[in-house]
């Protein structure tokens, strides 16, 4: 694994970023990515209660959806342009639709940037901070010596995925995920096996452990480096690893250090690697203290009745539980067949669509129901 240069990023003043956005995945993510950069961010769900927000909080820069219920991004666009109050804020248009017409429709009303989904954090904080600069007028090319705007390394993120039932596929999805973010984001992912003791990342992918997870974390955490961390790794390809489960069964009063496995993730995201942590289906203090640490906590279920019952359990038991619920995005997993209806108390942030082709096409069509899931996450 590549250990990337700890940066530091800098703002002269706090800037005010509005988000306009139906769907509240997406909306959380990019609210959490912008406060990592220093922005102070305001929400909006629609384009009515985003017009009423502009007037509220006087923001820098529009962050704007273009498919929304009711009045949709070019209407609200349009609404910002031609109001003289408004008329100098810069929008900035964040999108899933690639369509040449909408690019193009955008910037007659008045748009200055038009990103699509998914996209990596760094790449959308680069073009809010030129579109914000080209607003002052400050603006420089960044080829000219001396002024070259500086490479922003990514930091990685902490995902877990969790099933309060088990038998939905959490491991499978766990893997698949991984190799989505590779060929979508182009980024690493490090897999750490925790559903404890036997797990099943490991033999699902044909590799042979010399270590596991809970061995590392009998390391005092100010022990735990990189290069340690790499003796307990296994690589399953360019841009996945593995820290496996013990794979046996273990003294049932062993309890791994929340503060090792805090130090392990936080050496790994420092250096520009995802966490993706497979919890499995048991729930107790250890598995709660990963999941308060995650930056996403991907609730899976099957979409049955049953599964929706336990993943909208824990929704409601998450402030008990000392987790933030906004934090808790559920996945359908479709591993016993379409779901025409669901039962979930909050909108899944994504569907995985069930295939009963069992030839190579069949994970290649789940990448592409993963495909939502990874513009979530960058």
């Amino acid at each position: 694994m590549m250990v990337t240069d700890e940066i530091e990023t800098m703002h002269q003043e706090v800037r005010k970023i509005l988000i306009i956005e139906d769907e509240f995945p997406m909306r959380y993510l990019i609210e959490y990515q912008l406060k990592q950069n220093g922005y102070e961010v305001s929400l909006a769900k629609d384009g009515v209660e985003g017009l009423k927000a502009i007037v509220l909080h006087r923001p820098d820069l529009v962050l704007l959806d273009v498919m929304m219920p009711g009045m949709d991004g070019f209407e609200v666009c349009t609404h910002i342009k031609n109001n003289p109050e408004t008329a100098d804020i810069p929008v900035i248009f964040v999108t899933a639709s690639e369509a040449y017409d909408y690019r193009l429709r955008a910037f007659d009303v008045g748009a200055a940037e038009y990103i699509t989904k998914p996209f990596r954090a760094e790449e959308l904080v680069r073009q809010i901070t030129a579109v914000l600069e080209r607003q002052q007028g400050v603006y420089e090319e960044e080829e000219e010596e001396g002024t070259a705007v500086p490479e922003t390394v990514p930091t990685g993120h902490v995902i877990s995925l969790f099933s309060p039932k088990g038998g939905v596929g959490v491991t499978t999805l766990t893997i698949q995920l991984a190799e989505a973010i590779a060929l979508q984001a182009g980024q690493s992912s490090v897999i750490i096996d925790y559903d404890l003791p036997l797990g099943g990342v490991a033999p699902m992918l044909r590799l042979t452990p010399r270590h596991d997870i809970v061995e590392l974390l009998k390391v005092a955490p100010e022990y735990i480096t990189l290069s340690m961390i790499d003796e307990f790794t296994l690589r399953h390809s360019d841009n996945i690893f593995v820290i496996p489960a013990p794979g046996r069964l273990m003294d049932p009063n062993t309890s791994p250090n929340s503060a090792a496995f805090k130090r392990v993730t936080d050496i790994l995201t420092a250096a520009g690697h995802n966490v993706l942590v497979d919890v499995g289906s048991h729930i107790n203090q250890c598995v709660v203290d990963v999941l308060a640490h995650s930056k996403l906590i991907l609730a899976i279920t099957s979409g049955q009745q049953v599964a929706n019952q336990h993943v909208n359990t824990f929704l409601e038991s998450a402030d008990r539980l000392g987790l933030d619920s906004r934090c808790i995005l559920p996945v359908i997993n479709e591993l016993a067949g379409p779901v025409r209806e669901f039962t979930l108390s909050r909108v899944p942030a994504a569907r995985i669509p069930f295939t009963g082709d069992p030839s190579d096409t069949k994970l290649w069509l789940k990448q592409q129901g993963l495909r939502k899931l990874v513009s979530l996450l960058y």
